[in-house]
């Protein structure tokens, strides 16, 4: 119970932050565009529904950054998933506030995700389900040629 109360605290702070307006981060809004040349590359993880009873609302993200602040995401329900809930790829633009991210897709949606080390995670609304979810992905190893991080 102690652990619920905790995440549950963590995914409010996470929530009221990421809800920020643009007038609270502050600097010169052009030096925000682009994303920071530790952003790109893979990060993996996982999705799942915010106090969901019904039905399991959760899956895979893997999320593609280029350096040049572009990305690709590529959504895959689990088998668990209710019916509602589909592949999808969405594609767009990233920009770095601090450790603040956010996704800003080609269709208008934009995912903000905070960042600590190599995990990036916050609270997002699935449109197929308009469910409220939590995020958390981490950074896959970037390998030289040798095939070593």
């Amino acid at each position: 119970m102690k652990t619920r109360a905790i995440v549950m605290l963590v995914a409010l702070l996470v929530f009221t932050t990421a809800c920020a307006g643009p007038g609270s981060l502050g600097s010169d809004p052009a030096a925000a565009l682009a994303p920071a040349p530790d952003l790109g590359g893979t990060w993996q993880g996982a999705y799942w529904w915010l106090g969901g009873s019904y039905w399991a609302d959760e899956g895979i993200w893997r999320l593609r950054i280029a350096e040049d602040g572009t990305f690709a995401l590529t959504v895959t329900p689990t088998l668990a998933a209710n019916n509602l809930a589909k592949p999808s790829s969405w594609s767009g633009t990233v920009v770095q506030h601090g450790n603040r991210v956010e996704l800003h897709t080609s269709g208008g949606l934009t995912i903000r995700l905070a960042r600590h080390g190599h995990t990036l995670f916050g609270l997002a609304n699935d449109p197929a389900t308009e469910a409220d979810i939590q995020v958390k992905l981490d950074r896959q190893a970037k390998l030289d040629r040798t095939g070593r991080d």
